[in-house]
């Protein structure tokens, strides 16, 4: 059982990534764990030359930057990456 907000969001990520690859599980798994590490490596170096560069707000307004591309992911994945029905679940 998931429960937002509870530190979950790796499983839920893994759980649908594998849901949507169906027969390609395995590769959706190495691609979502190289992509989650590259994430994770990329957003300390960013941070890093952000409070290097600039002073502590500009992580404010790289947030409200990075909202905008994140919205539109999230919309599309919505629609087209993750419909509400599947068509194995109509059967």
């Amino acid at each position: 059982m998931s429960r937002r907000g509870s530190g979950s969001a790796a499983g839920e990520a893994a759980g649908a990534a594998a849901g949507a690859a169906a027969g390609a599980a395995q590769g959706a798994q190495a691609m979502l764990a190289t992509l989650w590490n590259a994430a994770m490596a990329g957003g300390g170096v960013v941070g890093g030359v952000l409070l290097d560069t600039f002073c502590p707000t500009a992580f404010l307004w790289s947030v409200l930057v990075l909202m905008l591309p994140v919205a539109a992911v999230v919309t599309a994945a919505r629609a087209h990456g993750f419909p509400a029905r599947r068509a194995s679940a109509i059967r």
